[in-house]
């Protein structure tokens, strides 16, 4: 079984290929982007231990040379050093414009590669092959890319759209369930902010996605890269409608950067709490959404999603600390912070006007 879904923005367009071992395809896919028959692989240890012979198989079958560059891999790593450790390998192998680079990875092998990409001789040409849940619905789709600073997190980067997405879901059978939790966490905000169907639909079928059934997870990122397809070629650089896909993050990065980006929470489950955050927000704010906030949170804690900051990170922060980091997040305009609200299930806005009481309120409840 495989899908097919065409990304179109006002810049590029591109397909994303969702299926079941099409890795051992890749070569033949990936052929037909190539103006030149080399690519650099970029990833990390286990990943390459795990896939990546099926991958050079597949191109070596097609005829297609590469070379290899192995990075560290995790939000620590996402940063500056780790791109002029890729430019330096790829400019001593003599990359040149028609060369292209693989994202064979998570979000951060994604973000790093996509950024490297678009600034390497001004930009040669990525494609992206997702190997977690959360990189296939989210991450791997829309063109932003980026590295984090001791100041935030993603505040350097590009918009640089990929020339194809491979999406292989068998890649997720490796995955831990904490890791396949962190990506619900980006499906079922599809269904929050834009498709109330789709959220229903997860609500009735998140057993057959939680153990693993092929078809349904084939269904799940097909319908999560819908929804963002359809609000990137609406919006490719976030200036209006495409900041509701940040529903939770703002929330979440303040917790990740309070945790410095530490494994201890992952960013889906940062994402997790900082949904919940929102949507309590969202119902002081009035709108409502009570009874339907019930059954998003007791929908999350049936699944054991995370719900609460954990204790080592409330340890670390205040009131004033939380919202100060807040504040150096890269959707704050003229000094205020942006949030992303629901007036109903299926239906998120952007809010620029609410009582601080009440956002001090709802920081409380989770840091307290």
């Amino acid at each position: 079984m495989k899908k097919t879904l065409e990304v179109k923005t006002g810049t590029d367009e591109y397909k994303i290929l969702i299926g079941d071992n099409i890795l051992l395809s890749s070569g033949s896919l990936i052929k037909k982007k190539l103006t030149n028959p080399r690519v650099f692989i970029i990833t990390n240890k286990l990943i390459y231990k795990l896939y990546g012979k099926k991958l050079e198989n597949s191109l070596k079958k097609n005829k297609i040379s590469f070379n290899k560059i192995i990075i560290n891999d995790g939000e620590k790593y996402k940063n500056i050093k780790t791109i002029n450790l890729i430019t330096s390998k790829l400019l001593k192998y003599k990359v040149d414009r028609n060369d292209t680079l693989i994202a064979f990875g998570g979000g951060v092998i994604g973000d790093i590669v996509g950024f490297t990409a678009s600034i390497t001789l001004r930009g040669i040409n990525f494609i992206q092959i997702p190997t977690t849940l959360l990189s296939q619905v989210d991450s791997a789709v829309g063109g932003k890319t980026g590295v984090n600073t001791k100041e935030g997190k993603n505040l350097i980067g590009t918009f640089y759209q990929p020339k194809l997405v491979i999406s292989d879901v068998s890649l997720l059978k490796s995955l831990p369930k904490r890791e396949i939790l962190s990506g619900y966490a980006e499906i079922i905000k599809y269904g929050l902010i834009i498709d109330k169907r789709f959220l229903n639909w997860l609500l009735d079928n998140e057993s057959k996605l939680m153990t693993f059934n092929k078809k349904y997870l084939i269904e799940a990122v097909f319908h999560s890269c819908k929804n963002k397809a359809i609000i990137v070629r609406k919006d490719e650089k976030e200036k209006n409608i495409r900041a509701i896909l940040n529903l939770g993050h703002t929330f979440g990065h303040a917790i990740e950067a309070i945790n410095n980006y530490q494994k201890s929470l992952t960013h889906g489950e940062a994402v997790s709490i900082g949904i919940l955050m929102a949507l309590d927000m969202s119902s002081l704010k009035g709108n409502s959404l009570n009874k339907n906030i019930n059954k998003i949170k007791d929908h999350f804690q049936k699944l054991k999603m995370k719900t609460k900051i954990p204790n080592n990170i409330k340890r670390k922060t205040s009131l004033k600390k939380f919202k100060e980091t807040m504040n150096s997040d890269k959707k704050v305009k003229n000094n205020h912070i942006n949030l992303i609200l629901l007036r109903n299930l299926g239906k998120a806005y952007l809010a620029n006007r609410y009582s601080n009481r009440k956002l001090d309120s709802v920081i409380n409840k989770y840091i307290n």
